[in-house]
C-alpha cells in the first residue's frame, strides 16, 4: 500500500481583533478566551484521531503562538519544536491596520476596499515613515525586511517561499502542523488546490491535506469541532 503523507493548517483561534471587526494584519492582538479554548479543542480532536506532531510552524503574531501552544498542550505536546516563521505572519494591511472594518470603507470607499482585498495586484495604502504602528513594528523586528503594506500578489510570493523552502523537503519525514492566519493559508490552499478562490476559513479548526510519495495532493478535508 502507497505512503500516504499528511500536513495539518489551523487558523489561529478567535482574536480581539475579529471581534472587533478589525483589520489586524501584523498587529500584535491576543486571543479571546473562546480562541484559547477552541483551539485547545481542536487539539483535543486531532489527539482523538490519533494525530501526532514532529513540528509545528508558526508566525511571530501572539496569536498564533497562543494558538499553538494551546493545540500542542491539548495533544500532550508541549515538548515538540516551535518554530516562528516572519513569513507566515499575516497580510499586511499599510494604512487599514487596526481599523474597523467598516470605518474603513467610510474612509476609502468601498470599491477601494474592494479592490485592495480581492485584487492580487492591488496593495493598500502604505504606512508612513514616523507611523507609531511602523516604529512598533521596526522595533519589533529588528534586522528582518518590514512591509509598509501588501498585496495578494505579495502574500503569494513569501507564502510559496515559505512552502518550498521549509515546508516540502520536510513532508516525507517530518509530521508537520502549520498554525497561522486566514490569508496565509488562503493562499496556501488555493496553490495546493490549483484554483483562486476567496474560501473562508473558520478559526481554530483543523484542515488536513494528504499527499502521495511524490507530493502530489490525494485530497484534503476538514476536521469538525
Amino acid at each position: 500500500m502507497e505512503k500516504i503523507f499528511k500536513i495539518v493548517l489551523v487558523r489561529h483561534g478567535e482574536s480581539a481583533g475579529n471581534i472587533e471587526n478589525r483589520f489586524t494584519g501584523w498587529l500584535d492582538v491576543d486571543l479571546t478566551k473562546n480562541g484559547h479554548m477552541l483551539s485547545y479543542d481542536a487539539g483535543i480532536k486531532l489527539k482523538k484521531l490519533k494525530y501526532s506532531f514532529d513540528i509545528c510552524y508558526t508566525s511571530m503574531l501572539r496569536r498564533a503562538i497562543k494558538t499553538s501552544w494551546a493545540v500542542l498542550d491539548a495533544l500532550n505536546l508541549p515538548h515538540i519544536k516551535i518554530i516562528k516563521d516572519i513569513d507566515l505572519n499575516e497580510r499586511h494591511y499599510g494604512e487599514l491596520s487596526g481599523m474597523n472594518k467598516l470605518e474603513a470603507v467610510v474612509k476609502y470607499g468601498s470599491e477601494n476596499i474592494n479592490n485592495w482585498l480581492n485584487m492580487y495586484n492591488k496593495r493598500p495604502p502604505s504606512l508612513k515613515e514616523g507611523d507609531i504602528r511602523l516604529k512598533r513594528l521596526k522595533k519589533k523586528y529588528k534586522n528582518k525586511k518590514i512591509p509598509n503594506t501588501e498585496s495578494l500578489n505579495d502574500l503569494l510570493i513569501r507564502v510559496l517561499k515559505f512552502w518550498n523552502e521549509k515546508i516540502k523537503k520536510k513532508i516525507s519525514k517530518k509530521k508537520i502542523i502549520i498554525i497561522a492566519h486566514s490569508n496565509i493559508l488562503k493562499i496556501l490552499i488555493n496553490y495546493l488546490d490549483n484554483k483562486k478562490e476567496n474560501v473562508f476559513l473558520e478559526n481554530s479548526k483543523p484542515i488536513i491535506y494528504e499527499f502521495d510519495k511524490n507530493l502530489n495532493k490525494i485530497k484534503s478535508y476538514n476536521i469538525l469541532l
